[in-house]
């Protein structure tokens, strides 16, 4: 049975008002409602560091693991549990320090703003830092060990900003 033109407009009609309601209140929000116009994640300052890393490898070809790639996210605050947390982009730089066992600190690098900068990478979770720690030449010669890596990022006004937590790697020969 063909339907026509006029007999479907007839019988559609309610349906299309009723999606056109549901819409329009889908957008509304309260005045007094802080999600009216909600504040961008991007424009947050960081409030959290997520590091990862790579596997060591031997860089000046002596046998032994000198080198080990950060991968560092800044995370911004938010109020709203609904919200999807990604990675931003900020100015300022990183600072990370490697520990033994028992809290010795073997190596400290500090990467400033321009370095940092240059080291922002797209990546599919968002923006990323990523750099390369190396030890000096002769400290990476030692009895087999893990090591753990810590990261704080220091905003450009001062704020300090550091990792929940932090990864550890196995180094030496």
């Amino acid at each position: 049975m063909k339907m026509t033109r006029s007999e479907f407009n007839r019988r559609s009609a309610p349906m299309t008002i009723i999606l056109a309601l549901a819409g329009t209140l889908w957008g509304c929000a309260a005045s007094g409602d802080s999600r009216a116009n909600p504040v961008p994640a991007s424009t947050r300052p960081p409030v959290q560091v997520q590091l990862t890393v790579g596997l060591p490898s031997d860089a000046d070809g002596n046998g032994y693991p000198d080198t080990v790639q950060a991968l560092a996210y800044l995370f911004p605050a938010s109020d709203d549990t609904r919200e999807s947390k990604l990675p931003v982009a900020a100015k300022g730089s990183f600072e990370f320090v490697m520990q033994n066992a028992a809290g010795t600190v073997l190596a400290r690098w500090v990467f400033p703003p321009d370095v940092v900068d240059r080291a922002a990478r797209h990546l599919p979770a968002g923006v990323g830092y990523s750099m390369y720690l190396r030890l000096a030449e002769g400290e990476d010669v030692m009895a087999p060990m893990g090591v753990d890596i810590r990261c704080r990022f220091i905003t450009a006004d001062g704020a300090d900003v550091r990792g929940l937590g932090r990864a550890t790697v196995r180094l030496g020969g």
